[in-house]
């Protein structure tokens, strides 16, 4: 088969067309750091990284959705923290309360006492996070659970239900709670008594030197304290479940970002020895270009 010079001008036209797409896409590819620049270079990995984007995207919701239940969950535990040194000393009192032998005065600073301590649980029971939502309110988090009353008396104004939030596909956390379920009422037989109304059954009974009711509001108060060390400790748990999910939610993000790296990020040094073969091949094309057009008729005679 003869070769004529347009067959080898025909092919090294199209070599040179090629070779100039080559460096192209590849020049491109460079100045944007990525495998490809049209979906159509790569139909099966472009399925892949918008999977994991959207893999990612859900992940960074919940870590956010983590991260907001965990400032109400601190807040939630650093108040029962409190609470638990409060009735702790409240516990001291109800002791030093059941002696048959205490004197008026004593009987009267001590009343003093409880109801200062009462104060402060009910502050603490009104406690609110750095997203300003109070954590014992339950889905009413933006109004105080708790109004003492001109009488003393402390009514719980919050919801009844938990203000949960998802953390995860399938997992929900309680941001905020209802009081009752951390400030527990005390039970004595059928008989149940609210959780500052115990407070209120103490200052009276020092007052008024009622014996009886001073020694049964000592157990009434050893209950409280064992309840909110039971509370604690729940949310403690809630705390490092957090923290576990937290962790697990991180370490799949980097696993899906190391695998979308993988997929779309360019390996610069790979791509560069790919464009400088490209750029050869142009230019041994484009010499010899050059040299076939500087042909006369008479060498192709010879």
């Amino acid at each position: 088969m003869r070769v004529s010079t347009g067959t080898i001008y025909t092919q090294l036209t199209d070599r040179m067309s090629d070779n100039s797409a080559e460096m192209a896409k590849m020049q491109g590819r460079l100045s944007q750091g990525v495998k490809y620049t049209r979906p159509s270079e790569a139909p099966d990995d472009v399925a892949r990284v918008q999977a994991l984007e959207s893999r990612l995207k859900r992940i960074d919701t919940d870590v956010a959705s983590i991260a907001r239940t965990r400032i109400g969950v601190d807040a939630q535990a650093k108040a029962l923290e409190l609470s638990s040194e409060i009735l702790d000393r409240l516990k001291e009192v109800a002791f030093q309360a059941a002696n048959t032998n205490i004197g008026d005065g004593r009987r009267q600073v001590l009343a003093e006492e409880v109801d200062s301590i009462k104060r402060s649980l009910v502050d603490l029971a009104n406690t609110r996070d750095a997203e300003d939502r109070y954590v014992f309110a339950g889905i009413n988090s933006s109004e105080p659970p708790y109004e003492m009353k001109p009488d003393g008396t402390v009514e719980y104004r919050g919801a009844a239900a938990p203000l949960r939030v998802r953390v995860i596909d399938v997992g929900f956390e309680d941001v905020t709670v209802p009081g009752p379920t951390i400030f527990k009422p005390v039970q004595d037989g059928a008989i149940t008594t609210p959780f500052f109304d115990v407070m209120n059954r103490l200052s009276t009974a020092l007052r008024d030197d009622d014996e009886s009711t001073r020694i049964q509001t000592l157990s009434d108060v050893e209950q409280m304290v064992s309840s909110a060390s039971e509370s604690l400790a729940r949310i403690g748990g809630t705390q490092q479940r957090l923290r576990l999910i937290e962790d697990q939610a991180q370490e799949t993000k980097l696993r899906a970002q190391d695998t979308l790296s993988s997929l779309k990020d360019l390996d610069y040094a790979t791509a560069l020895t790919e464009l400088q073969k490209q750029e050869v091949l142009l230019q041994a094309s484009q010499s010899m270009m050059a040299r076939m057009a500087q042909l006369s008729l008479l060498d192709v005679l010879r």
